[in-house]
């Protein structure tokens, strides 16, 4: 048994806020202006307050504990890549030390949770608003916006927790909260698909890489159904987005997505944006204090070297950059680097489409150079500044494509996932630190100590 793994029974209470949505107006909805500036105040009642209301469910989205910082830390922390700076939450959870009391999961659960109880307040509430600026297809807008954003927010619970509560109906107290008990994963990613398919009728076709429309509905549909291993839908969701080349493209250089403060670039299917007054959080843990950053994780040594390994990485070496201390080199993540901190929280980017497209060509043992697994894998590769891929091999090819998305998306929510969902984390990460034990049940997250403690139906999961 690893020294990592030990039990720690500490009673402590957290106390949630369950948000109520009430707020002010906003005049033209779909201006790409940044979601501030939220009121919850006010009831939805007119199209000014259905649209603030809309804002607030992108907001509690942004905010730190969600894609701001702390549910995006999640996705990489227990990697193998990362090493951690401080005491506390990140190193139990670069050990892969998960414990039921760990306040990182607390925080994620209750900002993800908050976000679909906006999100509910929108979906119930907009459609009985009678006011006549507020038109039939503005109002279907509001309420498929909403809806997919609720679906990305189960969908997150469930790839982390497993299934999880289906709170359907707004709520404004603790107290006034149904009594629900968790729902089966099968039935959590029922529910996601049920809103995207909603949302889906609901919303345009149209770019727009800060708001949730058609496309990016069929972004989250290609990774549900990956993650549900239905191939050939996955295959085919990532293909409309690829197949809209004059709107997504593979960005070149690699860095050109993110670097010299660029933001919205063709590389982008969604992502949220940030403000001086409303900063990504994620920026000032990764950054150097010489950078104005309080450095809380770094990648560690074995990854730094393979990211400035041109023969394994190419051009992804632009995600770290170092300063020099006291004639030592210290590495740091450079994927969240502007002061002040408005980086952009990539959600969808069509690499990613790629990928899933190339895994999910594997699945079905289309293998081909041409038009098949090989082909997307080397797309990505190109764009990386890297030479064909030598895999041959169904087993190659997939193992080819889980290291790819190890470079690709290195500071992204993705890794943890990618290996939990494949069931190669233990194979994977034991070989990479040999301090690293990872048991069965850990491939999905402890339900949060506090949570069961203000939720009597609330269940743990399996052997925590």
């Amino acid at each position: 048994m690893s020294p990592f793994k030990y039990e720690y029974h500490e009673t402590f209470k957290i106390y949630i806020i369950l948000f109520s949505i009430l707020f002010s107006s906003c005049e033209k909805f779909l201006e790409t202006e940044p979601l501030n500036a939220v009121s919850d105040l006010d009831p939805i009642y007119d199209k000014g307050s259905s649209e603030t209301a809309l804002r607030g469910v992108y907001r509690q989205l942004s905010s730190s504990g969600y894609y701001g910082e702390t549910y995006v830390t999640l996705g990489f922390f227990p990697s193998a890549d990362i090493r951690n700076l401080t005491t506390g939450g990140a190193a139990n959870l670069v050990n892969i030390n998960f414990r039921t009391d760990e306040v990182l999961f607390n925080t994620a659960w209750s900002a993800i949770y908050n976000t679909i109880n906006r999100a509910n307040h929108v979906i119930t509430k907009v459609p009985s608003v009678q006011d006549p600026t507020l038109t039939t297809n503005l109002k279907n807008q509001i309420i498929g916006e909403a809806k997919f954003i609720r679906a990305l927010a189960y969908f997150d619970l469930a790839r982390a927790w497993g299934g999880v509560q289906l709170f359907l109906e707004p709520t404004v107290s603790l107290q006034e909260r149904p009594n629900i008990r968790r729902s089966t994963l099968a039935q959590t990613y029922a529910q996601v698909l049920a809103d995207l398919q909603d949302a889906e009728a609901l919303l345009p076709d149209a770019v727009n890489r800060i708001r949730a429309t058609k496309r990016t509905v069929w972004a989250l549909r290609a990774r549900l159904h990956l993650y549900k291993k239905e191939w050939a839908l996955a295959e085919e969701y990532a293909t409309k987005l690829i197949e809209k080349s004059a709107d997504y493209t593979l960005v070149k250089p690699y860095s050109a997505w993110f670097a010299n403060n660029v933001v919205g670039t063709r590389e982008s299917i969604f992502e949220l944006q940030y403000s001086a007054i409303n900063p990504n959080a994620t920026r000032a843990q990764m950054q150097h204090p010489t950078r104005g950053g309080t450095y809380r994780y770094a990648p560690n040594d074995r990854f730094v070297s393979l990211l400035n390994n041109p023969a394994i990485s190419g051009g992804r070496s632009a995600l770290i950059s170092s300063v020099v201390q006291n004639n030592t080199r210290i590495w740091f993540g450079n994927l969240y680097y502007r002061l002040p901190a408005t980086d952009p929280a990539y959600i969808f980017r069509i690499s990613e489409m790629y990928l899933i497209r190339a895994e999910a060509r594997a699945q079905q043992n289309n293998l081909s150079i041409t038009n098949g697994a090989l082909a997307d894998l080397n797309l990505v590769r190109d764009r990386a500044e890297l030479p064909v891929s030598i895999a041959v091999t169904q087993q190659e090819i997939l193992q080819a494509i889980e290291e790819e998305r190890r470079y690709e998306f290195a500071f992204e929510p993705h890794r943890w996932f990618d290996l939990a969902r494949t069931g190669r984390a233990k194979t994977v990460l034991e070989a990479l630190d040999s301090n690293i034990e990872v048991e069965e049940h850990e491939y999905i997250f402890p339900i949060p100590v506090a949570q069961i403690q203000l939720d009597k139906n609330l269940e743990q999961n399996p052997d925590y």
